[in-house]
């Protein structure tokens, strides 16, 4: 059964009841004593929101326009909630929680009972991690139960994932450059293909295979049969002990330095340069990419990185008071790119002229780059990546 502290904050308790898919919470005390429940109406109504009736219509839909309609609602709540004052890590997480939703409505709508049963449907990179704000572009995978189909199945099977991710992409869910999606054969294999796969992945070590490794140690599990899923994370971590080269892990680190903007963003924020900052290149990817790294080196399975995070520190990988500061500059980032999304055209939502800043956020924006080129000055002794 599923339980909230008293002390947790309310917005927990809402992510939680997304998640289970639970209409009230037990609230325990200290003592593992219950002192109260809290209702979804109740909790609702304090947060002035309203994800229930988005779940309540994705839950109810009976066609793919039904889910379309409760897709388009999903835009107002991000941007109610970012009025309210929600925290953007929040609003991220119940983001992640009604997109799989509707993941998992559209594959349930679209394929026979036999194959959703028989299927393991996730999606992996910022959708898995779930710290995405606005739509980004489609991630996903299908694990199949081995030797459970036929060669007509299969034919089939490839015209539902089409139509799958077409129909994402119709909803506003944009294709995978990298064609990272069901649609691929590649992402559509039985457990012991993908678990085959993985293994070569690691023993290449190749910048491409690298790169799907990283996508792949962000999967998240969205709908059908979940024991399908579990052995191959594990499978994951096991394989980068087995299978990868002694200095693999200090290669994968580097795509933090690799992808570095030049020291010229002190200029930036002093007025030297006109120039936009790239969010995602400056801060984003690089606390994203380190910590799931460190994660890797570390067996931890965790995907969202605040989480990830707060289990370095309690592991005494990372300081405590480090980590605090990494999540507090990713906090800062996602929120300066998601008011970029809902203030202007740019719906990637990657960059921000500071000039344009108040003096306030030009002194955080400076300080959370500060604490980023801290972390890379980290990750390079850790990994020794001045010599990789």
């Amino acid at each position: 059964m599923s339980t909230i502290l008293a002390s947790q904050d309310v917005s927990e308790a809402l992510l939680l009841m997304l998640h289970e898919r639970v209409h009230r919470l037990p609230i325990i005390n200290a003592f593992g004593e219950i002192t109260g429940v809290l209702g979804q109406t109740e909790l609702l109504s304090y947060l002035t929101n309203h994800s229930h009736l988005i779940v309540a219509r994705i839950e109810q839909a009976q066609n793919l326009d039904d889910i379309a309609q409760a897709v388009e609602t999903i835009g107002k709540f991000i941007r109610g909630q970012q009025q309210n004052g929600t925290k953007t890590h929040v609003i991220s997480r119940m983001v992640q929680s009604l997109n799989a939703q509707v993941f998992a409505k559209v594959w349930q709508l679209l394929v026979p009972s036999v194959i959703f049963q028989n299927t393991c449907l996730f999606v992996m990179g910022s959708e898995g991690h779930g710290e995405q704000i606005m739509r980004t572009d489609q991630d996903n995978a299908l694990i199949l139960r081995d030797d459970f189909f036929d060669e007509q199945i299969l034919i089939k099977l490839s015209e539902f994932a089409e139509q799958f991710n077409q129909t994402l992409a119709n909803m506003g869910y944009p294709l995978s450059d990298g064609k990272i999606m069901i649609n691929n054969p590649q992402w559509r294999k039985p457990l012991g293909d993908f678990q085959s796969q993985i293994n070569h992945w690691f023993s290449s070590g190749q910048s491409e295979n690298m790169m799907w490794l990283a996508t792949f140690q962000d999967a998240h599990f969205v709908c059908g049969d979940k024991a399908l899923f579990e052995p191959l994370i594990e499978h994951y971590h096991q394989a980068f002990h087995h299978h990868a080269s002694s200095n693999f892990i200090n290669r994968f680190a580097k795509s933090v330095l690799q992808l570095d903007t030049d020291g010229n963003w002190w200029q930036r924020l002093t007025g030297g340069t006109g120039d936009n900052i790239d969010l995602k290149k400056a801060g984003i990817f690089p606390i994203v990419h380190g910590v799931r790294a460190l994660c890797l080196e570390h067996h931890i399975t965790a995907t969202n990185t605040k989480l990830r995070l707060q289990i370095l520190a309690e592991r005494q990988i990372l300081p405590e008071k480090t980590s605090q500061n990494l999540a507090e500059a990713l906090d800062f980032f996602l929120a300066k790119r998601l008011e970029v999304a809902l203030t202007t055209a740019d719906k990637s939502a990657r960059k921000v002229n500071p000039n344009n800043l108040s003096a306030l956020d030009k002194d955080l924006l400076k300080e959370c780059l500060a604490i980023v080129k801290s972390f890379k000055i980290y990750l390079t002794h850790n990994f020794r990546l001045d010599i990789f």
